[in-house]
């Protein structure tokens, strides 16, 4: 999504093997100077778990305040533990690790000046290797630009969280010119470990026929994110049988929508899936429409929803709404996975939650693609993009040619008695994908 709100899901993390067509060159000297740290305020002091400095780095680029803050620091704390589990090296290049914040002090949101900055700082560091992050689309549509085009790149970046289709693929929904803006060298230099909204929202379109909802209002927030999402229901809905019976975009700046919610009750739908990262507006709205529409008619929403602010809003109207997001909970991870998601319990006192596993296991491969292309960004770039993966944090997969991943399963949790429930695993055939 473009601005990632996130729930409860798992983690995982253990050896990852990377599989590629040709041997690691090693042929740059595995001594030299020392890594020069970013010198941003935006940034953390370099963490490295040996003695002296490291020779490389990677940064982190997240949400480290705001609303999101818990999420960035579980984040750190897997990636941290991939480095330690490795010595802190790739190959043999010891690595440190930065830290950066993506989101605005002011809104708690992330914010797209900052992100460009990061951006600018890391392609100009030469000792960056690679990012792992951002956690939101947005920022990655702001950063990706500059990491292409930097020096002695692209500059490589993975993110564990990123799920806006028009980073990789020009699809219904994504903005004109997506995603060629974004690698104007003309090589591609991300890749993203979530399934993709497409994917989201034809499995939401898969549990309404479930369900028996056959008749939907889509709500959507008239973001990218928002739009794309409300497409990929649509479309999906539409080949399972589930008539659309009207439709609307939200302004987020509205106060109240209880005129919005008596429309959408005189359509007289049985489900209403809302797409969008529809921040503090989005208690707001479930509230008002759960009012008017009562329980007679269900809730589906994307991964932009946490259940706690809608508990608060509407209370026990919103028990039954359902929520998705490209996350299974730990023991539903692989054998590696779960042995991650143990040790990062005892380590920290807490379950890995949300997109942890899937930093941490961008983080395993970062440092495969490192050591495998002798610390050269631009074929640390290109050892992303295509690379395998087997026996890895989240099972077995491939980057694809567009820098996505093959894992394509949606999580489905349920909110009752105001908490999140998981329900079922979603990955959706396909035909529903609209993809060539």
């Amino acid at each position: 999504m473009i601005v990632r709100a996130l729930m409860f899901a798992g983690a995982s993390t253990a050896a990852a093997t990377l599989v590629a067509a040709c041997g690691a060159d090693t042929s740059e000297p595995t001594n030299g100077p020392a890594a020069r740290p970013v010198h941003s305020a935006n940034c953390s002091p370099v963490s490295y778990g040996r003695p002296g400095r490291p020779r490389f780095l990677i940064v982190n680029n997240y949400s480290y305040q705001g609303p999101h803050k818990a999420h960035g620091v579980q984040a750190a704390q897997a990636i941290k533990m991939v480095l330690a589990d490795r010595g802190w090296r790739a190959g043999p290049y010891t690595i440190g690790l930065q830290a950066c914040e993506e989101t605005s002090a002011r809104t708690g949101q992330p914010s797209a000046e900052k992100c460009r900055r990061n951006a600018r700082a890391f392609a100009q560091d030469r000792s960056v290797l690679g990012v792992v992050g951002p956690l939101s689309s947005y920022c990655a549509a702001s950063m990706l630009p500059t990491l292409n085009r930097a020096p002695d790149g692209p500059l490589a970046d993975i993110s564990g969280s990123n799920t806006y289709v028009g980073l990789t693929r020009a699809a219904a929904g994504t903005a004109p010119g997506e995603p060629k803006r974004y690698f104007p060298t003309g090589r591609r230099s991300y890749a993203r470990l979530a399934p993709t909204d497409d994917v989201q929202g034809a499995a939401d379109a898969l549990v309404a026929r479930h369900l028996g909802l056959r008749r939907a209002y889509v709500l959507d927030d008239r973001s990218p994110y928002g739009t794309a999402l409300a497409g990929a229901f649509r479309s999906a809905a539409n080949r399972l049988g589930v008539g659309v019976v009207g439709t609307a975009q939200l302004s987020l700046a509205a106060h109240d929508y209880r005129a919005l919610a008596r429309r959408v009750d005189a359509a007289h739908p049985t489900v209403v899936f809302v797409a969008g990262d529809l921040g503090t507006a989005g208690p707001r709205l479930i509230a008002q429409l759960t009012a008017v529409l009562g329980p007679r008619v269900r809730l589906i929403g994307g991964d932009a929803f946490t259940p706690a602010p809608l508990v608060e809003a509407a209370g026990a109207r919103v028990d039954g709404m359902v929520l998705s997001i490209g996350v299974v909970p730990t023991t539903n991870l692989p054998p590696n996975g779960r042995r991650f998601a143990a040790e990062f319990q005892n380590r920290y006192a807490q379950r890995p939650c949300c997109y942890s596993v899937h930093d941490a296991q961008a983080t395993e491969l970062m440092l495969d693609a490192v050591a495998k292309a002798g610390a050269n960004r631009a074929r640390v770039s290109r050892y992303l993009i295509g690379a395998r993966v087997r026996n890895g944090l989240l099972g077995d997969f491939q980057i694809d040619r567009n820098g996505d991943t093959t894992l394509n399963t949606i999580g489905i949790y349920q909110i009752r008695a105001g908490r999140l429930h998981f329900e079922q695993a979603i990955t959706p055939p396909s035909e529903l994908l609209n993809r060539p």
